[in-house]
């Protein structure tokens, strides 16, 4: 479904599961860098997982993605956009707080979200995250022709059938001119960090949690492509949101 919400920008999401039991808190999910709604999380086996459990789920594609619009100004990717579109998407639904379960940038965009509106998030889940720079050492003027990690996520990326590489590589920058700052931590929002074993790109969540407060899952054998589709993943973020 598509809903014009700010920057009369055309963000395409999905909503499953409205008939979810009275009370219960709607998950947000919020997919990475270069891919969709579809690719992060339904494929991986999420809307299942939350669905067995009654949980109705938001899913957006974010701006830059799937079948959202693709604008290719850096600063329309700044995190601040992003959190309001979230924000607008979650007043247009009628929901007063998510659950929040984000993926690499999407963790990123779950934490500023948590931090300028905490009273619309009960919990937070960081997937493939940490606060090391995810762009140290990259050329965020000629992506892709590097040799840093990033580079390497870009080049991946940037040939899916659908993406604009344009419009990837302002999202980058946009996202580069907010680097990460574990300070301040949102306030009353419990969160989980969980990563892969061989993850780089996430390096640093388990001190990031222990330091801040929160929980920490290690996912055994994983890589930050290979992590999100983890049912010890899954089934853990299922623990930490439902059975606490």
């Amino acid at each position: 479904m598509p809903a014009n919400l700010t920057d009369d920008l055309v963000m395409r999401y999905t909503d499953l599961h409205p008939g979810s039991p009275a009370g219960a808190v709607p998950v947000l999910l919020l997919h990475g860098f270069g891919t969709n709604f579809e690719m992060n999380w339904k494929s991986a086996g999420w809307v299942q997982e939350l669905g067995n459990e009654g949980l109705r789920v938001l899913g957006p594609d974010l701006r830059g993605h799937g079948g959202s619009d693709k604008p290719t100004d850096d600063d329309a990717y700044l995190p601040e956009r992003f959190s309001r579109d979230f924000v607008g998407l979650l007043d247009e639904l009628d929901v007063d707080r998510v659950d929040v379960v984000g993926y690499s940038m999407g963790s990123r965009l779950g934490w500023d979200l948590a931090l300028r509106a905490p009273e619309r998030v009960r919990c937070l889940v960081l997937g493939g995250f940490g606060p090391a720079d995810a762009f140290a050492g990259t050329d965020l003027n000629a992506l892709g022709e590097g040799t840093t990690p990033f580079d390497e996520v870009f080049r991946t990326v940037s040939t899916l059938p659908g993406n604009d590489p344009a419009a990837l590589a302002a999202c980058a920058r946009g996202q580069a001119a907010r680097p990460f700052r574990p300070e301040p931590v949102p306030e009353g929002v419990p969160f989980l960090l969980a990563a892969g074993s061989e993850d780089a790109l996430a390096a640093g969540a388990e001190e990031l949690a222990r330091d801040r407060g929160g929980s920490h899952l290690e996912i055994p054998g994983r890589d930050h492509v290979s992590a999100v589709s983890s049912r010890i993943f899954r089934q853990a973020v299922v623990d930490f949101l439902v059975r606490g």
